[in-house]
């Protein structure tokens, strides 16, 4: 998992921090990923919360934006690293 912030560094750290969180925060102070992902509000000068799951070749395999991106439930599932491969019973082939 990657976070993406337009906060500073600083105030970036202390929210992971705050968070208990071991996972990579990245600070995009200067907006660059938020133009690029086109999530930047226009007039207030800050991006909007939006969740994107990443696959291979870098296709975008789900968005989650607004309320829905608090939660991280429906990203987690649509994450292809996080799903399990079915396991075959004890006795399969057996018969």
């Amino acid at each position: 998992m990657l976070a993406v912030s337009t906060d500073d560094a600083a105030t970036l750290r202390r929210f992971r921090e705050s968070l208990g969180s071991k996972d990579t925060f990245v600070s995009d102070e200067d907006g660059t990923l938020a133009r690029l992902y086109d999530v930047k509000w226009p007039v207030l000068k800050v991006a909007g919360r939006v969740t994107f799951v990443i696959g291979e070749g870098r296709r975008i395999l789900k968005v989650q934006d607004g309320n829905e991106a608090l939660n991280p439930e429906g990203a987690v599932a649509a994450c292809p690293l996080r799903k399990k491969k079915p396991v075959e019973p004890a006795d399969a082939g057996t018969r």
